[in-house]
């Protein structure tokens, strides 16, 4: 049951992360943190990805 829940809630705490980074992103000016920034949204778009693929 917990788990249940945990799949429901984890896509949308990634999707609100994702978002935030894009934020970021379009806010910043430093190359150096740019590149970092994109790095981990990449990560966190992958475990997005994984979390709807494992909620199906």
């Amino acid at each position: 049951m917990i788990e249940i829940q945990i799949s429901r809630v984890m896509p949308e705490l990634l999707k609100r992360q994702i978002e935030r980074l894009e934020i970021a992103i379009d806010l910043s000016t430093d190359w150096l943190e740019i590149q970092y920034l994109i790095s981990e949204l990449d990560q966190l778009k992958a475990l997005y990805d994984e979390a709807e693929i494992d909620a199906a």
